[in-house]
């Protein structure tokens, strides 16, 4: 999943005509800020990537109904990221500070009608859930399910966060988008064991004299 495509997807879905969203890092705005598109810009940046732990223990094995001899394995098991997505309404034009609330509040709207969106595995497109239930069976099956969700933040946790940030508080809302997966294409074919042999010992498993039983399973 690339993530570089995932936010500018998700950027496009909120703003079509891409007059509102300006995606940029918020602690590097103090550096400079001629290159925003609008004086009321909302800006969007991603404050924290973390891994979804709930979802740590997946298998590294991919099924494939084609194949009944050979079994896929990923090298490594595939890592579910929760990335911090803040929308941040910034002021540039100190006059248009209600504006940027009245952008703010849109784009509060917006994830309240649309919390789940699909990513297509071929990293062309990133498709809200109206669009996607509108896709036949087979090609559904092609996606994978992205659901942002609302953070709300203490006043403790809001002094932290714009702390690290460096900069002073700007009003804006946190989401949590998770299920943004990272998995290289590496995979390894292993034979799929279709008959195991047991053996029951009395005591010492070296000692012929204790072997009691000798059982195979055979799928």
């Amino acid at each position: 999943m690339d993530l570089k495509i995932v936010i500018e997807q998700l950027s496009k879905l909120i703003d079509p005509g891409k007059t509102v969203i300006d995606i940029t890092n918020i602690a590097t705005l103090n550096d400079g800020d001629d290159f925003l598109e609008s004086k009321t810009p909302i800006v969007l940046s991603i404050v924290n990537i973390e891994e979804d732990k709930t979802l740590k223990n997946q298998s590294v094995y991919l099924k494939d109904t084609n194949d009944q001899t050979n079994i896929s394995r990923y090298k490594h098991p595939t890592q579910h990221l929760i990335i911090s997505l803040l929308f941040s309404s910034y002021n540039k034009d100190l006059s248009k500070y209600l504006d940027g609330i009245d952008k703010l509040k849109n784009i509060i709207a917006y994830f309240q009608q649309n919390n789940s969106f699909y990513y297509k595995n071929d990293d062309t497109e990133l498709v809200d859930y109206t669009t996607f239930i509108g896709k036949t069976e087979l090609e559904k099956q092609n996606y994978h399910r992205i659901t942002v969700e609302l953070v709300s933040l203490s006043m403790d946790q809001l002094n932290q966060m714009w702390s690290y940030l460096g900069s002073k508080y700007m009003p804006s809302v946190l989401y949590k988008m998770r299920l943004c997966t990272v998995q290289s294409t590496n995979t390894t074919q292993e034979k799929v064991i279709k008959k195991v042999k047991m053996d029951l010992w009395e005591n010492d498993k070296d000692n012929i004299i204790g072997l009691l039983e000798t059982q195979e399973f055979e799928e």
